[in-house]
């Protein structure tokens, strides 16, 4: 029994244990930007008004240890009766924390002494929701010790001492406060659970330094294993000056987990430490409701056929969207300047979601960029403080962002990085990228080191974690995407990086990480730019990254709209030729990289999403000008399509492309058009456009009296229906048989322009 005793008076003691307080002296500064002087020191007090003393450490890092400040002052006689004082703390991010002194100062000594340590009560920032905790005070701005009064007086004050009291916290992790956040949760939806640990991390981004998550027992026995992450909250306030979003109140920690199952799912939350482990005895359960008929669902790969993509129930799915990358664009104004752009935040994503949620969209792509819902970036830009500390403003407002997607029934393609944070050539920011050794705590010196360099490649894989452990759950992130137009990294005299091995192996290591720690199994992939000629097929092969996307841009003509129906066709065939095997999706295009006139991209991204629809792509091409669309209102295009794509399922290895030819009896207008054509022995899809689009102020071409002739099907009778594209309704439904020679001959309806068509067969014929 004296043993058991003592063993449990040991824990009890481990469980408080603290490392013995040590004393750091301080200096004082006397101004702003004034060196440190040794004390005592001696300054001039004029009152009524402020007397303001900086107070210095030997590190930083004594702040961040500290449990008190303790200041001796002697004031002079005859100082005003209500003379009070403050210790300030202006922190990183610029917010002003005060601890005002109850009581007032004497004449004679006086000792100060104000609780520093996290948690520690009678701080306030005015004007703001900010709370004390540890990281406020990790590199503070500044330090300092105030004495104020309104009464008359002048005179010398002298500070005798200032130093802190620093101590350590030793004992091992305890969780606490366990707050399950969802009240009802169903499958496919999210189920989120806050706790606390010991607020005692520099960085709590670095698994070295706590690493905290949760096993999830699935009611088929099962389990996951979800990483828990650091979390602030905040809030948004929207005037007429801007959308500014602030911190509120302490930090936390966070599971979220997507349950696939109904039933009883148990969780066991654990955390550990340099300081040892801690496990919550008590399980947390929960039971998950049947998911809604209409849940979002995770996508994958086909397994049916690996050209396309679909649900993990097995479900077909076929993106329909274009791009998003950010709120706005800067390059907007420049190539489109006829209108007057205010700039927008993160809230533009409310229309954005809902106009393309209302025309049929199901499909968008996003950047975490240094502008735009980034979480890492250079120290000195607003909000964020270098590698592997992350802007958790910008995470809370990415939170919103998907989670609007998910409302609006928007599945978004993720891009964690993009090719001018790496590149010292195109759109060069590595000249300011937190790794580069030109900026505060940056370590290398060539964008190609990123690629290659263990430390670089430990912090991306912090940086994977975050995001997976934050955003994982939602069935509507399509995939991560690694780097968007990975080819455009690196630096002069070396830019087909994505042809260097160092690059493919680190798109293979990261895939390959993310299939460890994601147990939902996302997307994966490295995205390519210009066009299907700039594939290295080494990359596009690479098992660890699930598919192909890539840019559609007519760099060479961009005056010449049509043309992006050729690299659509030379996209399928560059994948075919190669057997890549995988879906291969064109997540831009839009003239050239640059732009070109309106008139032209109106033509081009209307081309582009029909011949896309009608050609064996992952999912339609979606166009770059975000912007263009809206303001143009060009969503009804994508409702046309989405008609056209209803009920379809495109999943067949035997479909390709098939030859097509027109005819008629009026040669002229034959010669206006050409066709393509996706076809199986079951099915087909096909396109016929003018090759060249009417311009402004010109007649679109009619097509009169043209038949369509498709080779290559077994006797059959088929299912024929043409659209038009403008609203994508029928033209015009009929049934056909084949001829002996196996070819349809379709009699194409008057169309304006172009037309669509699609048919299925309905029976075999008799032989």
């Amino acid at each position: 029994m004296k043993r058991f005793a003592w063993m449990l008076m040991c824990c009890a003691v481990a469980g408080n244990m603290k490392v013995a307080a040590e004393v750091v002296p301080l200096a004082v500064v006397p101004a702003a930007g004034a060196e440190a002087v040794a004390l005592p020191y001696e300054a001039q007090a004029a009152f009524p008004g402020e007397l303001s003393f900086g107070l210095a450490a030997p590190q930083p890092q004594a702040w961040l240890d500290s449990a008190a400040v303790r200041v001796t002052v002697v004031l002079p006689e005859g100082i005003p009766a209500h003379t009070g004082s403050l210790v300030w703390l202006k922190d990183r991010d610029h917010y002003w924390h005060q601890h005002v002194m109850q009581g007032f100062l004497k004449p004679g000594t006086n000792t100060v002494t104000v609780p520093f340590h996290s948690g520690a009560s009678g701080w306030s920032v005015p004007g703001y929701s900010v709370a004390w905790h540890h990281r406020t005070r990790l590199n503070p701005q500044s330090v300092g010790f105030r004495v104020f009064a309104n009464g008359a007086f002048t005179g010398a004050c002298t500070v005798v001492s200032a130093e802190l009291e620093v101590a350590k916290d030793a004992a091992p992790p305890v969780i606490s406060k366990v707050t399950p956040l969802t009240k009802s949760p169903a499958a496919l939806r999210l189920y989120e659970l806050k706790f606390s640990l010991p607020d005692r991390y520099a960085n709590p981004f670095d698994p070295a330094q706590i690493d905290a998550g949760a096993f999830v027992r699935q009611p088929d026995g099962t389990t996951n294993t979800v990483t828990a992450f650091y979390y602030q909250p905040h809030y948004r306030i929207e005037d007429e000056l801007g959308q500014p979003v602030e911190p509120e109140g302490l930090p936390e920690w966070r599971i979220r987990y997507c349950p696939r199952q109904p039933g009883e799912h148990v969780v066991s939350l654990f955390a550990r430490d340099a300081a040892g482990e801690a496990i919550v005895a008590e399980e947390v359960r929960f039971t998950a409701r049947p998911a809604s008929p209409d849940a979002l669902r995770f996508v994958r790969v086909s397994e049916k056929d690996r050209r396309y993509f679909e649900l993990d129930d097995g479900a077909f799915f076929y993106p329909i969207g274009h791009n998003l990358r950010s709120a706005t664009d800067a390059r907007m104004d420049d190539k489109f300047p006829w209108r007057f752009r205010k700039e927008e935040g993160s809230t533009a994503y409310r229309r954005y979601f809902q106009r393309m949620q209302h025309a049929g969209e199901n499909m968008a792509e996003v950047w975490m960029s240094a502008w735009s819902l980034g979480l890492e970036w250079t120290e000195g830009v607003s909000g964020y403080h270098g590698a592997n500390d992350y802007h958790l403003g910008n995470a809370w407002e990415l939170d919103r962002v998907l989670n609007l997607a998910l409302e609006h029934r928007i599945y978004v393609n993720l891009v964690l990085n993009y090719h001018g944070r790496i590149s010292s050539w195109c759109d060069p920011e590595w000249h300011i990228h937190p790794y580069n050794k030109l900026t505060p705590g940056g370590w290398l010196t060539w964008p190609l080191e990123f690629f290659a360099d263990p430390r670089a490649i430990e912090m991306q894989k912090r940086f994977c974690r975050y995001t997976q452990a934050r955003w994982g759950w939602h069935p509507n992130v399509f995939g991560y995407e690694l780097c968007s137009e990975i080819n455009l990294t690196g630096h002069e005299g070396h830019h087909r990086t994505h042809d260097d091995p160092r690059v493919v192996e680190w798109c293979r290591a990261l895939g390959t990480y993310f299939k460890q720690i994601d147990p939902y199994g996302h997307l994966v992939s490295a995205h390519v730019s210009n066009d299907y000629r700039y594939w290295n097929p080494v990359l596009c092969l690479t098992p660890e990254l699930t598919h192909n996307p890539l840019d559609a841009y007519n760099n060479a003509n961009p005056n010449v709209p049509e043309h992006i129906i050729t690299l659509l066709i030379g996209t399928v065939d560059r994948s075919a030729a190669e057997s890549y095997n995988k879906p291969a999706l064109i997540t831009e295009f839009g003239g050239s990289a640059m732009a070109t006139g309106l008139e032209n991209l109106k033509i081009e991204h209307h081309a582009a999403i029909w011949a896309g629809a009608c050609l064996p792509l992952g999912g339609i091409p979606m166009f770059w000008w975000w912007q263009v669309v809206d303001e143009n209102d060009l969503y009804g295009r994508y409702t046309a399509v989405k008609k056209f794509m209803d009920g379809q399922d495109l999943r067949d290895p035997a479909a390709k492309l098939m030859p097509a030819t027109l005819s008629g009896d009026n040669a002229a207008v034959v010669a206006l058009f050409s066709v393509l054509c996706t076809a199986s022995p079951e099915r087909a899809r096909g396109y016929i456009y003018p090759k060249r689009f009417a311009r402004e102020g010109q007649p679109a071409p009619q097509g009169d009296a043209l038949t369509v002739v498709l080779a290559g099907f077994g006797a059959g009778v088929f299912r024929v229906e043409f659209f038009e594209t403008e609203h994508g309704k029928v033209l015009r439904r009929f049934d056909a048989r084949t001829t002996p020679e196996g070819n349809l001959v379709l009699a194409v309806p008057s169309f304006n322009s172009d037309c669509a068509f699609r048919l299925t067969r309905l029976n075999a014929a008799a032989k």
